[in-house]
């Protein structure tokens, strides 16, 4: 999609305005995920990043620069095309269950063992340490649903006791200014 010819910088504004929040989200639910503070993350950026500046980011007030957005979320431990797949998928109302692997090894059904095989294939090809919980990406879950003679939104349904319980990313933290 072009921007119209008249005023360019205006469609711009427009059309990335439910961005603002669901980056805000992002990086909130990131830094909470480390267990980190506003303050922890000025600490360790040695004050780049300013406890009111990233409460901003956070409360999507204020714009970040992708170059910063980059570096805030390496600084998070966290691979900025992975964030950036999760504001995108938020934006476009795409729905991807994070999986708890702990809670799914535990429920010993096929359609758990069979996720549960995959995952941990995938985290083995990737050479990724062990994780506790793991978005499933819209694509597999339909493999994986398909593979277990299961509708997508079954195979949800099934596996739903195993959704991660995440922080309220909404929440106000302590040190939020």
């Amino acid at each position: 999609m072009s921007p119209p010819d008249t005023d360019v910088e205006d469609w711009e504004s427009k059309s990335m305005r439910p961005m603002a929040p669901e980056i805000g989200r992002a990086l909130r639910r990131a830094r909470l995920a480390r267990g980190m503070t506003l303050n922890d993350l000025a600490d360790a950026s040695a004050d780049r990043f300013r406890p009111t500046s990233v409460a901003g980011y956070e409360r999507g007030e204020r714009k970040i620069s992708l170059a910063r957005f980059c570096d805030l979320c390496r600084l998070l431990d966290i691979p900025p095309e992975r964030v950036l797949g999760e504001i995108l998928r938020a934006v476009e109302g795409r729905w991807e269950p994070e999986i708890d692997l702990t809670k799914l090894e535990g429920m010993r059904t096929p359609e758990s063992d069979l996720i549960t095989g995959f995952i941990r294939q995938v985290l083995s090809q990737r050479g990724e340490r062990e994780v506790e919980t793991i978005v499933l990406r819209a694509g597999d879950v339909e493999v994986l649903a398909s593979a277990a003679g299961r509708r997508p939104d079954e195979l949800i349904d099934i596996v739903s006791s195993a959704r991660a319980s995440a922080p309220d990313p909404d929440a106000q933290p302590e040190d939020a200014e």
